[in-house]
């Protein structure tokens, strides 16, 4: 399974913003997941914006396992 990342245009193009701080706003203040690389920009995992969090994951069912 390959992680892919949002470029930096891409970046650009979710926040509207052209600089460091002003991006990181932007991602913080509409709660999206990001990591801030090395060199100071973020990074976004293109992941992060194509889940849906919102679908309906089965609920592991609880079983004991005492026999009998």
């Amino acid at each position: 399974m390959d992680i892919q990342f949002l470029s930096h245009q891409e970046v650009g193009e979710l926040t509207g913003a052209k600089t460091k701080a002003g991006q990181i706003s932007v991602l913080v203040r509409n709660g999206i997941r990001h990591t801030i690389k090395r060199n100071g920009w973020p990074c976004v995992i293109t992941a992060t914006l194509t889940d849906n969090p919102n679908e309906a994951k089965e609920k592991p069912t609880w079983k004991p396992r005492k026999a009998g």
